[in-house]
């Protein structure tokens, strides 16, 4: 029995998959993963087919679709079918790019605003109710004269350290899965530009194509009207000695 051998292209393709799943499933729910499984490596996908892979009518596809584009995670052409009264289909194709760039700002933000709860974390005191589980900062501790409103016992002095290292488990996560996705903008952007380069060679090489044809053309153009002008002066030679 032969071992199978790692991929990491395949392995690849599931991260970013997954990374993907996760921003389009913020947007629209759960029905994200199931879009994003029918699109991605795919162009031009019909939203016909789309619904049927979905189980949906297709104003339902079309208004998922739509709350994705404008966040400019799908895009679409639109052709006319004669076989549906000239109606319009719209064609989809998502933008994974696009995803990655907008679940990275995303978790950015949350890393910021982790860090600030983190910081106060460390630089405050909290207080709790025992009977509540209420707690309260110390603002708010001092305006109640240390007594919970709820309850009416005494609040106790938390110990933040649980909430600390909490945050900071959780920062350390949303980190490394920034700079997953990082990398995978960054392949993105390779294969961009190796697609580019290619795109710019095949058009040097059409253009010079087309440059050879356009002189071979003319080189047959002028070494056919030089061999009528060389017939021309032969006649006219010919009729000369005639009248001679």
């Amino acid at each position: 029995m032969k071992e199978k051998l790692f991929n990491p292209a395949k392995l690849h393709n599931i991260m970013q998959l997954d990374l993907i799943k996760e921003i389009v499933s913020n947007i629209i729910g759960k029905v994200g993963e199931q879009i994003v499984n029918i699109l991605y490596k795919k162009k031009n996908v019909n939203e016909f087919l789309i619904a049927k892979k979905l189980n949906l009518t297709i104003n339902q596809t079309r208004n998922l679709l739509y709350r994705l584009s404008d966040k400019g995670l799908v895009h679409f052409i639109r052709k006319k079918d004669s076989k549906k009264g000239g109606w319009y289909t719209y064609f989809w194709t998502l933008n994974e790019k696009k995803a990655l760039e907008l679940l990275k700002n995303q978790k950015t933000s949350k890393i910021i605003e982790l860090q600030q709860e983190l910081e106060k974390r460390k630089g405050e005191r909290y207080y709790f109710c025992p009977a509540s589980a209420l707690e309260y900062n110390e603002e708010q501790a001092l305006e109640n004269n240390f007594i919970s409103p709820e309850t009416g016992e005494v609040l106790q002095l938390k110990n933040n350290k649980q909430e600390v290292d909490r945050l900071e488990i959780e920062i350390s996560k949303i980190k490394l899965l920034v700079e997953e996705v990082s990398v995978e903008l960054s392949q993105i952007e390779k294969k961009g530009e190796k697609d580019k380069e290619r795109r710019l060679k095949a058009e040097v090489k059409k253009k010079e194509t087309e440059r050879k044809e356009k002189r071979e053309k003319l080189k047959k153009l002028r070494a056919k009207e030089a061999k009528k002008v060389s017939k021309n002066k032969v006649k006219k030679v010919s009729k000369k000695s005639k009248k001679k």
